[in-house]
């Protein structure tokens, strides 16, 4: 059992709801899966007392579990949760996977009774009644809720699809196919030229608005490229794009607009969309800078005629007149006006250039800028006239005295965001901001409108307000449209996405109006719907267009309908538990709290809970991991949720159902202690040890012992619901400590580039890890030294280091590669003493490492081919999650080639690159002398053939063309990779891995495209010329090598060892990359970049301004996340590449080693310089990133790069440079490949030569019998298809070796006619009722004897004697959907009475009587055991007749199948536990026939009846009385014969003094009520021909020339219910009958 620390128990806590911050390593999914399983175990937590159960249906399939029903709790019984009833939603599928495989193993460890002393592994729960129970739940897991969040929604809109879907579908969109569409949709927007056009393409309404909207459209943005790059963007991201139309119509309805989001949106929307972030502190701040700016012009305005008239000698229109006319005017009231005017006021008093920087400059040497043809209008106090200079000298300093308090008021904060927002509302709403600027001032632009000009203007200028919601809407017209068309184009081809499914989900949920009905409702209804709120989980605006329809009966009976569903899916769900919820964006938040409002209420339910929520909600995230932005991840959305989760958790404080769960200051941990208490168990096992049904857990007390208690926010956060856990599990205690200090820098807020909530708050991780080892920090710092000269010679591998022209990546992989070959050789490394002149090992303690310990995380892919080539040159195996474009690699090529002349025989480009590939194998010259022969119009297949450089290959290309000419398309591929040296020449796994994946997208586009070459390849050529939008070379991890991924594939990952490479350059180019598609996407506004003339500048744009600084912004915080989760990854040893500056010097002579410590603030290099100074600086120790001055200071000042060399001592700071005060003593700076071990390398053509080489001296050799692979088969059958294959192998043969389909073939639309209701179900149905009877009714003796084997807990079940009883038939006829009681009369009740009439026969014939406790036959029942589960293998090994040694079933490739396991896995009806006269043990396999036990089945006269019926009962004897029961105990005998010896496998892995004797097994025959017994020479033949069949099925499958088995001879009678001589067309039959279409041989002669 895990133990887990109070704050894991805290998680656990299933009263309330749950937010878990959990941070790196602190051990989240444990928590997940002990909570799942609580919420299953429990029948004490607040889902079961504040909701009703959900839809309680039994497993699909009958006897789907082994345990018998008596052996477990009726699921409609079950007190806790079922799997069903719980949502668990990870972020990918392997950790829904991971999550789902640690649940089973939880739950397979529970034990509803004390574990034994051999069962090591088990969990006694006393809130289990039965054993079965856990097999109940775990076959419930099957089918549970346990997926991402996109499956999840899948799963849930599925049963509904015909409901949301205009054009319902059954496939999914492939990757490769996806791009391929958006592609096609772009282009028919273009072809579209008219309305009737826009209809057939798919675009449902508005087709002239669009049409209008898409011709703007191309002229605002620049034409139609530049349109489809911006079309482009906006379908890449169409459900954000929907999410914040979503949010300005709302927005628009909080300022109480009349917008419904058609037509342009009010511009009071956008400016309200800007102020909202200083919306609170903008008055206030407005105030204050109109008061100081109103001071130091007052200054002034007395001696005007001296200062500013001599000022104004060419214009009035100063600076100094704009800030006069400013001050002297009422200030504005409305938010977007007042930013407006704040920009007006910043324009005069800095420079155009200055305002858009960073840190701005105000009033510039103390008076106002003369720049951007603006003149100050403000003379300098020098040349003054009029003036003494002490009255000078007194104005100008109580003018500079005011400038102190404007500068601090303009720079602070809340000063920096304003003025970044205040210029995106001057650009929308300028007022009359330029009208006191010159004509002539380049600060002066003109207004863009509509229409646009058909000529730029020499002046600048700025898109307009109108202009802008013009094109704001003309987006989300052409979206919508293009969206439609999209849609159409994938119903065409039956195919849907997860974007599609999204939809569908929040049309179901009624998140939105769906889609299907937006033509029928009225648009108020419309907009009604589409205004959910903030609080999505509320269903007002269902209400609300509910009232609407008052007076559409009809619309509102369909809505009606359609919120009806919603409830019902409510219903079905308890409890939800989300994992990494800080990457869930706002559209997935909506969807998930759609289910967390009020399910549908039905009479027999509980009040509904106090809060919101009806279901009880865990989510789990941790907000400094929150990085996927890209998919609209936001740390917003947690927060929101967070703040949901402790405001819900304050509502049910006063619930009173949950007072006896309750106990203040504390949380419950529902695990029950020993025995569970009086109350809490179904056990009686109370001995005396402490036993409790629960236990509490403080609020206040922390994970580890000795600590202070939890108190203030945090302790107010824990009560309420959050949970923080900070226990580190991962990392080693030091190297976790001095993380600790550097992420305390890292999420200060003083690194904030702009306020706002998508920033993460620093969190301390206490390390948890019990380990001897300190962690280890390196940092390779490469700093080239002496540089030489290029060898001239190629065949000399050239000196990174020596290298004048090796860039600064080379630099760091190099020494990266260097440092990993001696880490994983265990080599001793080096620093360099800066003091001494000369070198220190270092020797390396603790566990060795290897390749697959190693995890190196990349910013960007861009030179991942480079760091690849250097690792594998020094032989070190190396994967990368990703490696560009999987159509661009090189094993893809041949294969890509053999498509082309599938398509096009006499294609020569194909032809010269299989030629050259390891395929052919050809020289330059022999490819360019065999295609200088080839004839135009000529096949190349033949000619290769003819030119083959060698027998075998001559062989391949022969048997390729072969294949090729009869169309076998995949077995050429097939054929390509086992027999051609294409996997030889790119051995590693990666190549292979591309090699398959190609292959399944050649699957996938075929069957598609109905598998003709032509339309495959020509597919693949317009995938491949998706270029980086088109599928990508991904990888699976070898085990065995180093992984290279970048810091989102790292996600949820550790490893001992993790290399964070290129810290110095990682994000320089993210900007850049968030706005390449010229379109911004936030949840609240969607931003364009409008440029109508693509040889002018750009039209400075407010709102795309004010989206771009946003975005910047967030992707600066989203960078230091990234960091965060880059160094958590870490176990053991922490490895950082990169240099810090741009200049260093080592000097080995001189012993001078110095670098400049100056990184780009962009980077993450920037951060680790910040987060060392925070570590340096808390210790108090010394090192050349932090002063002495700034150690003494009691506040850490900000870094300031450096503008010189700063000297390092390596050696110094390996153990006296502390970092932290519990963290790491030093760390290791290795700095020059020479700190290495030398590892030679060899030049890529000295390499070529000695491949070359090695070829060339190769002497041909006799060949020798190759090593030969023995390999084990398994092959898995059924035991009731056994006597039929026996009888008849052909059929067989025709299924398992042919791969026909063993279902009748029917033509299409020749179905017959169905039949009328028949009097009696399927035999096969009724035979399961039957089975079920039996399994419920019989009676189990439990008289045990003493000298009989022990028999375990399973036999020892209740059994009442209740065989023919009417509530066991009842319950079983109402299982299978006839209900409880049936109509008198009815097919029904004749069902019920059967079964009940056969049960009565049952119970008086033998078993009935042995059951009740009579001996005879010499033996008597001590218990039964019904639906006993087994697995049995029957190992099979051929021997030859000659020397009795195996030989093998097949050999190919250098591979034989030794042996063949033959699986058999199932249930026996019936197993009884016997004991003789003797006292002897015995168990005997019974298994339940019911063949004549309907139709020919005769109650009253049995001798009438079914032949089975003319031996009554009353007959004692086990031995076949009549031919029919001879012939049905023949007829079964292998299947016997198998259960039999799968019991005797069982007995016989029990120590001999418990094993029981297995006797003959028998059958219980319905229709008389009998056992019928094989005899013991019956028992054993049919053990030997059960043995001689397997042995043939082996052979069948596994040996190649084993003979076709024959027709059946003419005149059998086995055929007759064979699916192959069935049907419309007869597949096999007796010889005697021809083969065919039924039709036709009916029509013959």
């Amino acid at each position: 059992m895990v133990e887990f620390n109070n704050s894991q128990r805290l998680g656990l806590d299933i009263d309330r709801h749950i937010a878990l911050d959990a941070g790196a390593g602190t051990g989240k999914t444990t928590v997940m899966a002990e909570r799942y399983v609580q919420h299953l175990f429990a029948a004490e937590q607040r889902a079961t007392h504040l909701t009703p159960p959900g839809p309680r249906t039994p497993l699909s399939g009958h006897g789907a579990l082994r345990a018998p029903k008596r052996e477990r709790t009726d699921l409609v019984q079950w007190q806790g949760l079922l799997p069903s009833e719980v949502v668990a939603i990870t972020f990918t599928r392997k950790s829904a996977a991971e999550l789902k495989a640690r649940i089973r193993h939880r739950l397979s460890q529970a034990r509803a009774l004390p574990p034994g002393p051999d069962d090591q592994n088990g969990v006694f729960d006393p809130r289990l009644r039965n054993e079965g129970d856990v097999e109940m739940l775990l076959s419930g897991l099957d089918e549970a809720p346990i997926s991402t969040i996109d499956a999840f929604l899948n799963q849930l809109v599925q049963p509904y699809i015909d409901l949301v879907a205009l054009y319902p579908s059954n496939q999914q969109v492939t990757e490769e196919r996806k791009p391929l569409m958006v592609q096609e949709t772009l282009n028919a927007v273009w072809r579209i030229r008219s309305i009737d056009d826009a209809r057939e393409a798919g675009v449902l309404n508005h087709h002239q608005a669009f049409l209008d909207a898409r011709n703007r459209l191309v002229a605002r943005l620049g034409g139609q490229d530049q349109a489809e790059i911006v079309l482009g963007g906006l379908l890449d991201r169409s459900l954000f794009v929907e999410q914040s139309h979503r949010s300005m119509i709302q927005r628009a309805g909080e300022m109480g607009l009349p917008w419904n989001g058609r037509g342009p949106a009010p511009v009071d929307v956008l400016l309200n969309t800007i102020a909202e972030p200083v919306e609170t502190v903008l008055p206030d701040f407005v105030a204050v800078l109109h008061q100081r700016l109103s001071g130091w012009v007052q200054e002034f305005l007395p001696y005007h005629a001296q200062c500013v008239v001599p000022a104004e000698a060419d214009t009035q229109l100063t600076r100094f007149n704009h800030l006069v006319r400013l001050t002297t005017q009422p200030l504005p009231t409305q938010t977007g006006e007042q930013l407006s005017w704040v920009w007006k006021a910043m324009l005069a008093i800095a420079t155009a250039s200055v305002l858009v920087k960073p840190v701005c400059t105000f009033f510039p040497r103390d008076l106002l800028p003369g720049g951007d043809g603006w003149p100050s209008g403000l003379l300098s106090k020098t040349p003054v006239r009029g003036l003494s200079k002490d009255e000078k000298d007194a104005l100008y300093q109580r003018a500079s005295n005011h400038l102190p308090g404007l500068r601090a008021h303009l720079g602070s904060a809340d000063g920096t965001l304003i003025r970044l927002l205040a210029r995106s509302a001057f650009l929308l709403n300028p007022m009359d901001g330029f009208d006191g600027m010159p004509l002539n001032s380049a600060l002066r632009l003109e207004s863009l409108e509509d229409p646009l000009p058909s000529e730029p203007g020499e002046r600048g200028t700025y898109v307009s307000a109108s202009l802008q919601t013009q094109v704001l809407s003309d987006l989300h017209v052409v979206h919508s449209a293009c969206s439609q068309i999209l849609a159409r184009r994938k119903s065409l081809d039956n195919m849907h996405d997860f974007d599609d499914m999204q939809r569908f989900a929040a049309d179901l949920l009624l998140a939105r109006c769906p889609d299907i009905c937006r033509h029928r409702y009225p648009p108020d209804v419309i907009d009604a719907l589409d205004g959910l709120g903030d609080e999505p989980w509320n269903d007002a605006h269902v209400s609300r267009a509910l009232t609407l329809l008052n007076d559409r009966p009809t619309l509102q009976e369909d809505l009606h309908r359609r919120y009806a569903i919603l409830g019902e899916l409510r219903r079905q769900y308890r409890a939800f538990i989300i994992d990494e919820y800080q990457d869930t964006n706002p559209s997935h938040y909506r969807l998930l709290a759609r289910l967390w409002g009020r399910r549908r209420h039905h009479p027999d339910d509980p009040a509904r809970p106090l809060g919101a929520w009806d279901p009880t909600v865990c989510i789990v995230g941790d907000m400094k991991q929150s990085i996927y932005r890209f998919r609209q991840a936001e740390v917003s959305v947690m927060r929101r949720a967070v703040a949901s989760i402790r405001s819900f958790n304050l509502d049910e404080a006063n619930e009173s159902r949950l007072d006896h769960l309750r106990q203040a200051g504390c949380g419950r941990d529902p695990r029950p202690v020993g025995g569970g208490g009086e109350t809490g168990s179904f056990s009686n096992l109370h001995d005396g040890e402490v036993s409790a049904p629960h236990t509490f857990v403080p609020f206040a007390e922390e994970d580890q012992e000795n600590l202070p208690a939890i108190t203030g926010l945090r302790l107010t956060r824990r009560s309420e619901g959050h949970v923080d856990l900070t226990s580190n599990h991962r990392t080693r205690h030091d190297l976790m400590e001095t993380m600790n200090d550097l992420f305390d820098e890292v999420f200060s807020p003083r690194y904030h580039a702009l306020p706002g909530d998508w920033h993460a708050e620093a969190q301390r991780l206490r390390p948890a890890r019990a380990t001897e080892h300190s962690g280890v920090l390196e940092w390779l710092l490469p700093i080239p030294g002496e540089l030489g000269e290029v060898p001239s010679d190629l065949d000399i591998a050239v000196n990174t280091f020596e290298d004048p022209n090796a860039s600064a990546v080379h630099l760091e992989h190099e020494l990266l590669a260097d440092r990993l070959h001696s880490l994983i050789h265990q080599v001793p490394t080096r620093v360099w003493n800066s003091e001494t002149s000369e070198w220190v090992t270092v020797v390396d303690e603790g566990p060795s490492v290897r390749a697959e310990d190693i995890m190196i995380l990349i910013n960007s892919r861009k030179h991942l081919p480079d760091l690849v080539e250097r690792l594998r040159a020094r032989d070190i195996p190396v994967m990368a999650d990703r490696q560009g474009l999987l159509l661009m690699q090189p094993v893809v090529q041949p294969l890509m080639a053999i498509l082309g002349l599938m398509a096009r025989p006499t294609m020569r480009k194909a032809a010269v690159t299989l030629a050259r590939s390891a395929v052919v194998g050809m020289t330059e010259g022999q490819v360019h002398q065999t295609l200088t022969t080839l004839e135009s119009g000529v096949e190349v297949l033949p000619h290769l053939i003819a030119h083959a450089p060698s027998q075998p290959v001559a062989r391949l290309l022969q048997r390729i063309h072969r294949l090729i000419s009869w169309g076998a398309v995949y077995d050429v591929f097939d054929a390509v990779l086992d027999d051609s040296d294409l996997l030889v020449a790119h051995p590693d796994d990666a190549q292979r891995q591309f090699a398959e994946a190609w292959l399944a997208i050649v699957q996938s586009i075929g069957n598609e495209t109905g598998h003709d070459a032509a339309a495959m390849y020509r597919r693949m050529v317009d995938v491949r010329e998706l270029g980086r939008q088109g599928p990508q070379a991904i990888t699976k991890p070898n085990a065995t090598a180093v992984q290279i991924m970048t810091i989102h594939g790292s996600k949820g990952l550790q490893a001992p060892v993790v290399v964070v490479s290129g810290l110095f350059s990682a994000g320089k180019a993210d900007a850049n990359m968030s706005v390449q598609d010229n379109i911004l996407v936030t949840p609240q506004v969607l931003a364009g970049r409008i440029q109508p003339w693509r040889a002018k500048d750009r039209p400075q744009d407010g709102l795309w301004a004010f989206a771009a600084e946003m975005n910047k912004a967030q992707d600066k915080a989203e960078l230091r996340r990234k960091f965060y989760v880059a160094l958590t990854r870490v176990k053991d040893r922490l490895i950082l590449t990169g240099s810090p500056g741009n200049a260093s010097t080592f000097d080995e002579e001189a012993g001078t080693l110095a670098v400049r410590f100056a990184p780009d603030p962009r980077t993450m290099g920037r951060m680790l310089i910040e987060g060392l100074r925070r570590a340096t600086w808390c210790a108090g120790g010394g090192a050349p990133w932090v002063s002495e001055q700034e150690l003494e200071q009691t506040t850490l000042p900000q870094f300031t790069p450096q503008r010189s060399q700063t000297p390092i001592n390596p050696a110094a700071l390996l153990n006296n440079a502390p970092l932290g005060e519990d963290g790491l003593r030093g760390l290791r700076i290795y700095h020059h490949a020479k700190c290495f071990e030398t590892v030679e390398t060899h030049s890529p053509q000295r390499r070529a030569r000695t491949m070359a080489g090695h070829l060339e001296a190769q002497e041909s050799t006799a060949p020798t019998a190759p090593l030969s692979l023995q390999l084990e088969e398994n092959i898995k059958g059924t035991a009731h298809h056994l006597d039929a294959t026996f009888s008849c192998p052909r059929k067989y043969w025709l299924e398992h070796v042919k791969g026909w389909s063993s279902e009748p073939f029917h033509l299409p639309n020749t179905g017959v006619e169905p039949d009328a209701p028949r009097r009696w179900p399927e035999p096969t149905t009724f035979g399961l009722m039957m089975h079920r009877v039996l399994e419920i009714g019989l009676r189990n003796p439990r008289s045990l004897s003493d000298d009989t084997p022990r028999l375990n807990a399973s036999w020892m079940h209740e059994g009442v004697d209740e065989l023919s009883s009417s509530i066991t038939v009842g319950r079983v006829m109402n299982e299978f959907g006839f209900g409880l009681e049936q109509e008198n009369g009815s097919r029904e009740a004749a069902w019920r009475d059967r079964l009940m009439h056969l049960g009565g026969l049952v119970d008086s014939g033998l078993l009935g009587r042995w059951v009740q406790g009579e001996t005879l036959n010499g033996w008597s029942v001590e218990a039964v055991r019904t639906e006993l589960p087994f697995f049995h293998r029957e190992r099979i090994v051929r021997q030859t007749e000659s020397d009795g040694f195996p030989t093998p079933f097949r050999s190919r490739n250098g591979a034989t199948v030794e042996r063949v396991n033959m699986d058999f896995s199932g249930r026996a009806d019936l197993v009884l536990a016997l004991v003789n006269d003797e006292g002897k043990g015995a168990l005997q396999v019974v298994d339940l026939k019911t063949r004549g036990c309907l139709a020919r089945f005769n109650e009253r006269t049995p001798s009438k009846g079914h032949p089975l019926q003319h031996v009554p009962p009353t007959e004692l004897s086990t031995v076949p009385q009549s031919d029919e029961e001879t012939l049905i105990l023949h007829e079964h005998r292998l299947q016997l014969a198998l259960y039999s010896v799968a019991l005797e496998a069982i007995e016989g892995r029990k120590p001999p003094a418990e094993r029981r004797t297995i006797l003959p097994p028998a059958l219980l025959l319905g229709a008389n009520g009998r056992i019928v017994q094989l005899s013991t020479t019956a028992f054993k033949a049919a053990k030997d021909d059960l043995k001689t069949h397997l042995d043939w099925r082996a052979t069948v499958h596994l040996s190649a020339d084993t003979n076709e088995p024959e027709r059946q001879p003419a005149g059998s009678t086995l055929c007759g219910d064979c699916p192959f001589y069935r049907g419309d067309l007869r597949r096999c039959g007796p010889e005697d009958e021809p083969l065919g279409f039924v039709s036709l041989l009916d029509d013959g002669p």
